[in-house]
């Protein structure tokens, strides 16, 4: 099932990329293959089960949108994230350089943009959701959602200090570590939570246990350890490379889906939908970013 040759109505994906290139299997590890795999039949799992949710509630679920996936669309993503942390990354990096489809690392660090967002969206959701019944759906999706992001964040720990082939313009080796970094500072900016961050880094310093002095930070949590929270606004500001107003980054023309995503913002009294729309539009807006990093696993699998 080629992401970019996916197409239906109903329960069924149509989703059409401009997206990844060509991989060779040889390049992947059999872990790697085999955590994408589970990644994507989970993301496809999700999407059926959200379309058919919606089409029994008497919505009809919206198209997949158009995808940007391509190695240049992560490379200016790259750049974005670098800039983030007030640096520059190198002037003759190469328009692809950052290939997510090339290497376990890459898919890694590429799959880390989504994985992050997609669990502080579904924490989100769960927030806004009027039906008991879709609330339930998307708590128990965001518990797997968090699974995928934390073999992800462990994945990408255990290349902490390894180099992503990136530098900085004054010739510094971008480390991995260095990348989520920038990554997680760039999902603040565009998300407008530089000031209260929602984001975790890939190492923490354990403070309830004696002896041990360093290790992974596998989940995006606070200090509480409570899933960080992200509004539909927020999440569309993020993959969109700048304002939920202007389609572009990873949806070019934008998700096709909740027209109210402006009055969605956390809190269900201030919004202005109509009687009952809350609780199917904002369901709506998750499925395009499952689409995405289901495009993304498959670019690893099928492509």
């Amino acid at each position: 099932m080629p992401c970019s040759t996916q197409s239906g109505t109903g329960s069924s994906l149509t989703a059409n990329s401009s997206g990844a290139t060509g991989r060779n299997l040889s390049t992947f590890s059999a872990t790697a293959v085999a955590i994408a795999t589970e990644i994507a039949e989970n993301e496809i799992a999700h999407v059926r089960y959200l379309r058919a949710a919606l089409t029994a509630a008497g919505a009809t679920p919206v198209p997949c949108p158009s995808l940007a996936l391509s190695p240049a669309i992560f490379t200016a993503a790259a750049t974005a994230a670098v800039s983030a942390l007030n640096a520059t990354i190198a002037t003759d990096t190469s328009a692809t350089a950052f290939n997510p489809y090339s290497s376990d690392a890459a898919f890694y660090l590429g799959a880390y943009i989504f994985e992050d967002v997609g669990v502080t969206a579904y924490k989100g959701a769960v927030k806004v959701l009027q039906s008991q019944a879709f609330a339930t759906v998307a708590a128990g999706i965001e518990a797997v959602e968090a699974g995928h992001a934390a073999i992800i964040r462990y994945q990408l720990y255990q290349i902490a200090s390894s180099y992503t082939g990136l530098h900085l313009s004054d010739g510094t080796a971008i480390s991995f570590e260095t990348a989520v970094t920038a990554i997680n500072a760039l999902r603040d900016a565009l998300g407008g939570t530089s000031s209260n961050s929602v984001e975790s880094p890939l190492t923490r310093t354990p403070t309830a246990v004696a002896g041990v002095t360093t290790g992974p930070d596998l989940f995006a949590a606070d200090a509480n350890s409570v899933a960080y929270t992200r509004i539909p606004k927020q999440v569309l500001d993020i993959v969109y490379f700048g304002s939920y107003t202007s389609p572009g980054g990873f949806f070019p023309h934008g998700i096709a889906g909740n027209t109210d995503v402006d009055n969605i913002n956390g809190t269900v009294t201030t919004h202005s939908c109509a009687s009952g729309a809350l609780s199917v539009s904002s369901l709506s807006t998750f499925v395009p970013l499952l689409v995405a990093s289901i495009a993304v696993v498959c670019g690893v699998l099928y492509y």
